[in-house]
């Protein structure tokens, strides 16, 4: 059995499938789960394999990523610590749909397809909350695609680096880090587009004072001004100008 401390156990009651658990109950659900310690650029899991488990990620970092029928690589999302993923194809069965690969060291729980089926009738809470889960992601999917049929590439950039932000920016000083290994390519992945078109709209952000852009590092300094530019009340063009 694993051991887990009151602080950990706190934590993981605050996750999405634990909501409303007892932390006795996460205890003996977690009973079950395997650690794994995995180092940056290692694979929890790879497209087309069989989905023999969900995750727990404890501490690190990881990225969703899918490669399309033409051989194109779009990151799908980024994990951070206490997330879960993998969820949706270990409870539907079949195959994971994409690759879920470590961006930092990560420290993490494997809970097995066949223990959540013994687990979920046990603990009819932690059902619905995978239930609520799946509909979740399919909504976040849903999102996706219509930036990606919709929007210009700028709209998509600016979605893009506002939810990273509300994933794991970190206020300093004046500005929003991101605190995550991030590169142009990883970007232009994200929002389907090439790594041209992003240099150049980051580089015209930096000019204009939105955002701080380093080597895998990502500033925002004016993140209602981003909000704007996703919402198309105003594009980066217009900027140049006006008092901001």
């Amino acid at each position: 059995m694993n051991e887990l401390s009151v602080e950990l156990l706190d934590q993981l009651s605050q996750i999405d499938l634990f909501a409303g658990l007892l932390t006795t109950e996460i205890q003996e659900i977690l009973a079950y789960a395997r650690p794994l310690t995995l180092q940056p650029d290692a694979y929890f899991f790879q497209q087309a394999a069989p989905a023999k488990a969900l995750y727990i990620l404890l501490e690190g970092q990881l990225k969703v990523t899918q490669l399309t029928p033409d051989g194109q690589q779009v990151v799908m999302r980024m994990v951070n610590s206490l997330e879960i993923f993998g969820c949706v194809a270990a409870l539907s069965g079949g195959e994971y749909p994409a690759s879920a690969q470590a961006t930092k060291t990560c420290q993490a729980y494997a809970l097995r397809q066949k223990d959540i089926q013994m687990l979920l009738p046990q603990y009819p809470k932690m059902a619905m909350n995978a239930f609520q889960i799946m509909v979740q992601r399919t909504h976040e999917l849903q999102d996706r695609y219509r930036e990606l049929a919709t929007e210009c590439v700028e709209r998509r950039l600016a979605h893009a680096v506002l939810r990273l932000v509300d994933q794991s920016g970190r206020e300093e000083s004046d500005k929003i880090v991101l605190d995550m290994p991030l590169s142009r390519q990883d970007l232009a992945e994200m929002i389907g587009s090439t790594l041209y078109s992003v240099s150049r709209i980051l580089s015209q952000w930096e000019g204009r004072g939105l955002v701080l852009a380093g080597r895998e590092k990502l500033s925002v300094v004016k993140p209602d001004i981003l909000s704007q530019i996703a919402e198309a009340q105003i594009f980066s063009a217009d900027l140049k100008n006006a008092p901001i």
